[in-house]
């Protein structure tokens, strides 16, 4: 690039303002020397704002952070700025109220469990029953002391030497 065209770039193309967001911070574009599409940059109100913001403390809204990316070609006006703000709050008091009448259903069926089924009354309850295995199909891995010891070799050289069907066995307990 030549000494008076990056001298031309310097004076004359300038960032100007493209708007603020509810907050307060500003927000520039200016063309990009290399050519393609303009530089869009922001302006934080104060420097330790800008770290709030890095930190994740705080969010930019929606609307700038996507024109700030280029997947929005226009800026957001104040007017859409506001109707998402109150559509947040809408929101969050709807969410409220739809915690606190969980909170309330939850209560009122817990009173009712109560009251139906006292807890003197909860021993006789029988419990659903598991199905038994056979006596043959129970391994243990607990032996009676009066038992020798299981060696495995004694077992594996009393085997076939041709490879048998195996069938995992379910353990409860």
């Amino acid at each position: 690039m030549s000494f008076l065209r990056r001298i031309w770039q310097q004076y004359f193309w300038r960032p100007y303002l493209v708007g603020k967001d509810l907050e307060g911070n500003r927000y520039f574009e200016f063309p990009n020397r290399g050519g393609d599409r303009p530089k869009r940059v922001i302006r934080y109100i104060s420097d330790d704002d800008m770290l709030a913001y890095v930190a994740s403390g705080r969010r930019l809204p929606v609307q700038w952070s996507s024109w700030l990316t280029h997947t929005r070609r226009d800026p957001p006006t104040i007017e859409e700025l506001h109707a998402d703000l109150a559509h947040r709050k809408r929101v969050q008091l709807n969410a409220a109220r739809l915690e606190e009448k969980e909170k309330e259903e939850r209560l009122r069926l817990a009173s009712q469990t109560t009251s139906v089924l006292p807890h003197s009354q909860n021993a006789d309850i029988p419990k659903p029953a598991e199905p038994l295995l056979e006596p043959k199909e129970i391994q243990s891995d607990y032996r009676s002391p009066n038992t020798e010891p299981y060696d495995p070799w004694a077992a594996a050289n009393k085997a076939p030497e041709e490879p048998q069907p195996w069938t995992p066995v379910v353990r409860r307990g």
